[in-house]
């Protein structure tokens, strides 16, 4: 009796530790099974994560290099303005300072010269304000002989400086003004400036 007792115990307990170790075994295994499952999702979020690091990196830095081209472009386009504005301010100074009344005096009298054999010729010239009273007493002094009709000078607030030049009605119009002395310069220096910006480049 207590030989087949002890073989019962012995095959218990056998059993028991068979179980136990497959428990474990079954354990280890699904924690092996889940560790992995975790650091492969751990890796795949990883690569995301380096994926859209790097796709933001390039964003930022295709954003920088076109950020830095426009504020080029934009100190480029503000010097040639400055510039064009310059020359056309030291345009204009010369220019006033230049149509004095004496000036603008010889100045006609050497345009007119076709048109004073005409008995039916006319004289209007438009100037500054500042101007007209002693180009006025000049015309006089150069032309008044020289045309049957008195030289008209008449002051135009307009007019910063120079002179509009009409001989024989319409037939024949001079602009010396400052601004289309100054617009003829812009026009001719605008393309010499622009291609000595486009060399910079």
């Amino acid at each position: 009796m207590s030989e087949e007792l002890q073989s019962l115990l012995e095959k218990i307990n056998s059993d028991g530790v068979m179980k136990a170790n497959a428990e474990r075994d079954a354990i280890i295994a699904a924690a092996q099974a889940e560790a992995a499952a975790v650091i492969a999702e751990a890796a795949r979020k990883a690569e995301e994560l380096r994926k859209e690091a790097a796709a933001d990196a390039e964003t930022l830095q295709k954003r920088a290099e076109s950020a830095i081209a426009q504020a080029a472009r934009d100190v480029v386009l503000k010097l040639k303005a400055e510039l064009e504005s310059r020359i056309s301010a030291a345009v204009a100074d010369t220019a006033e300072k230049t149509m004095t009344p004496e000036f603008m005096a010889e100045l006609i009298k050497s345009l007119g010269a076709k048109f004073l054999s005409d008995p039916n010729a006319e004289l209007t010239v438009m100037t500054a304000v500042k101007d007209a009273a002693a180009l006025d007493a000049a015309l006089k002094g150069a032309l008044a002989a020289s045309f049957r009709k008195q030289p008209r000078v008449l002051a135009e607030p307009t007019i910063r400086g120079g002179m509009e030049v009409n001989f024989s009605g319409d037939e024949l119009y001079f602009d010396f003004s400052t601004e289309a002395l100054t617009g003829l310069l812009a026009a001719y220096t605008a393309p010499k400036i622009a291609e000595i910006f486009a060399g910079a480049k």
